[in-house]
């Protein structure tokens, strides 16, 4: 009985497979590479960093030796002279050696000519650090299939993009907190350094030393921001979001002259139309009173305008549906509308409470128990070069407030930058 061979036959390719090996071989399509062993690109990826971090310690470490170094010599008033490089003979040999002896006592570093170099390679190991950092975790997180239009190099330049943009953004920030916890001897030093090297609270103590010297308590500064800050918000948003309904699901006479008026009243900015709402509060006889700024707040045009454009996305449909159920037109809008547009109207509160956090309102505001506390610390930032420390305290506490609203809400905010609703 013969044996019979078991051949197996060549698996048939489909027409899909042939185009593709086809499309290969023009260089219409990239043939496709080797899965990446994660373990091995991790554990190259650490000894890398560690070599990294290697050279920036070391650097720092040297340069900061110099520097210290040059600091003391700078504090005691010695003046190096320059070496002259001669040829030595034996005296003079023997002279530079007891010159060598005399550096090593008085504790001169013996690299101290190098301190550019140890400086540059600090930046050079932070720099390669952070762009190699972002190369591993996009290597290893990258999903397995790509589109055939981007490359891992693509993804490495956007991130560094953002990453740069990110910096500029967030530096100004980074160097008011700093600069608000330096101690006085640092804040005039040149060239200026982001973060403070003996950090101290002494400012914020003696900004709220002087404020408590002030024959109007600290405490009345920040009612009268807080309570103006709240009323002239809620109005804002109330009026603006009745005024937006009317507007975007209703026609009547007049509607689109009305919008045109509340848009081209977005070019004038607070400057020019300071004295418009001087002579009106004026003629209503609400100089030197809140009102003074909450009223004209109520009248900002930005709010309408955003309202507006985010209420034309809710489909009329949903307000018939509300009609038909029994729904008047005050219960459409408080239960149907606002809760439909809550990106909007968070978005108002933000520009609203920046805006009235930080006006001083000193052109309608004269009597000092109803000053704001911007005022109040402006004041203080205007007491001369002895304060310079209190005046950077001044600037962390003004725009707290706005930057804490906003990271609580960004993600609304985001919403209405995309006018994103429900579509007819």
């Amino acid at each position: 009985m013969m044996n019979q061979l078991n051949v197996q036959k060549p698996a048939k390719k489909s027409r899909g497979d042939i185009l593709h090996e086809q499309m290969v071989r023009l260089g219409e399509i990239q043939p496709e590479k080797p899965p990446l062993n994660k373990m091995r690109f991790l554990i190259i990826s650490l000894v890398v960093l560690a070599m990294l971090a290697a050279l920036f310690i070391v650097c720092d470490y040297r340069f900061g030796v110099i520097e210290e170094y040059e600091l003391t010599l700078e504090a005691s008033g010695e003046i190096q002279e320059p070496a002259v490089i001669i040829e030595e003979t034996a005296p003079e040999a023997e002279a530079g050696a007891e010159t060598a002896a005399a550096e090593e006592e008085s504790g001169a570093p013996k690299d101290a000519a190098f301190g550019g170099f140890y400086k540059l390679g600090k930046i050079i190991a932070i720099v390669a650090g952070i762009i190699y950092t972002a190369f591993a975790v996009i290597k290893l997180l990258a999903p397995k299939r790509r589109k055939p239009n981007r490359s891992i190099w693509g993804d490495i330049g956007i991130y560094i993009m953002l990453f740069i943009v990110a910096i500029a953004m967030v530096f100004p920030l980074v160097f008011s907190v700093g600069a608000s916890l330096k101690p006085l001897d640092e804040l005039f030093r040149f060239p200026p350094t982001v973060f403070p090297r003996q950090p101290t609270f002494d400012n914020f103590s003696d900004l709220f030393v002087t404020m408590s010297q002030s024959f109007v308590p600290f405490s009345r500064y920040l009612v009268n921001t807080v309570l103006i800050t709240l009323i002239g918000t809620g109005g804002h948003v109330l009026i603006a979001s009745m005024a937006a309904f009317v507007l975007s699901k209703y026609d009547f006479p007049g509607g689109k002259i009305f919008f045109s008026i509340v848009v081209t009243a977005l070019m004038f900015s607070g400057y020019v139309t300071g004295i418009p709402n001087y002579v009106i509060m004026s003629k209503l006889n609400m100089i030197d009173t809140y009102w003074a700024i909450i009223l004209p707040a109520f009248a900002a045009p930005i709010g309408l305008f955003l309202m507006k454009q985010f209420m034309e996305g809710l489909p009329m449909s949903l307000i018939e549906a509300a009609h038909l159920d029994g729904a008047g037109e005050f219960r459409v809008f408080w239960s149907i509308i606002m809760p439909n547009v809550k990106p909007a109207w968070l978005t108002i509160i933000i520009f609203s409470v920046q805006s009235l956090w930080n006006t001083n309102a000193s052109t309608v505001i004269y009597s000092e128990a109803k000053k704001t506390l911007v005022y109040a610390l402006q004041q203080i930032q205007a007491g001369g070069i002895a304060r310079t420390g209190q005046a950077a305290a001044v600037t962390v506490i003004v725009m707290l407030v706005p930057i804490t609203i906003f990271i609580l809400s960004q993600s609304r905010i985001l919403e209405t930058m995309a006018s994103s609703g429900l579509k007819d």
